[in-house]
């Protein structure tokens, strides 16, 4: 192994009370997450586990897949974010005691395509009425995303909704009539009308709703800050309140909402931030 490799799997690597300590990644790029996992040795009993990072606190939870691997905690980067240099600091609680370890995250600018999309000036334009129903729907779900149920509702590997192709990735700039508007805060399946629709994994329906952008919604709370939503659906198999198992159909694929076509809409929300849905199931399936 040269100097080199080893360098890159001990800035991943470090302990604290005994507690291994091993980062997904130490260079994210933005709308993605990364992940550090925490096995506490034998005998070492911890109290807490915390990491935090610009500001925020973010709880470590036990694994809820293989519980003796130990703990986890998973945390976003803003799409928004520019590159910079960002300190996360894990605190690890013992008998009262607190001691601190920091790392250093580069943030980077992820590689995004573009998307250039032509409408109607009246659909460019929302009227008084539907920004007000448009700020409306946004304050409601953010309420339900800033609410971490402390449990898991899953305990196992996490699913796509339907096996496709997929027609737009997370994070594509969005040019609405040649003027950059958003950007893609989920992923695009391509999927017929009346195409079953499956719950990536299990948890509660927390919202089932028709909304203004999304059309008819599904958002399932798998636990612990993590957040699905199924969107432009033409139809519900569940209501809110449902517990759901991973691989339940929850609606169908249509066209509600302001889309030109019919197609899934797949988002993943985490601590209250959109994040890249494919990569967020990518780190939940190495636990």
């Amino acid at each position: 192994m040269g100097v080199k490799a080893l360098w890159a799997i001990l800035l991943l690597v470090g302990s604290l009370f005994g507690v291994q300590f091993h980062y997904s990644s130490t260079k994210v790029a933005n709308g993605k997450t990364f992940m550090i996992t925490a096995k506490p040795g034998k005998n070492e009993p911890i109290e807490r586990i915390y990491a935090a990072f610009e500001g925020k606190r973010y709880p470590f939870y036990r694994n809820p897949i293989h519980p003796k691997r130990g703990y986890y905690v998973l945390i976003p980067i803003d799409y928004h974010a520019t590159p910079h240099r960002a300190r996360v600091t894990v605190v690890t609680v013992k008998n009262g005691e607190k001691r601190y370890k920091s790392r250093w995250i580069r943030i980077i600018k992820g590689r995004y395509p573009k998307e250039s999309l032509t409408v109607s000036a009246a659909k460019a334009r929302l009227s008084a009425e539907d920004r007000k129903r448009v700020d409306r729907e946004y304050k409601e779900a953010m309420a339900i995303y800033l609410k971490e149920t402390k449990r898991p509702r899953f305990r196992s590997r996490f699913r796509l909704p339907l096996k496709s192709r997929i027609t737009s990735p997370y994070g594509t700039a969005r040019l609405f009539n040649h003027l950059l508007k958003s950007y893609h805060s989920g992923t695009d399946f391509k999927a017929k009308t009346g195409t079953p629709i499956k719950a990536a994994n299990s948890g509660r329906a927390v919202l089932v709703k028709n909304r203004f952008f999304a059309g008819n919604s599904v958002v399932i709370d798998h636990g612990e800050g993590i957040y699905t939503g199924y969107y432009h659906l033409s139809g519900f198999c569940v209501k809110a309140g449902d517990f759901v198992k991973k691989g339940d159909i929850i609606g169908y694929a249509g066209s509600t909402g302001r889309v030109t076509g019919p197609h899934l809409h797949l988002s993943t929300t985490l601590h209250g931030m959109q994040v890249d849905p494919l990569q967020l199931f990518s780190l939940l399936n190495r636990l």
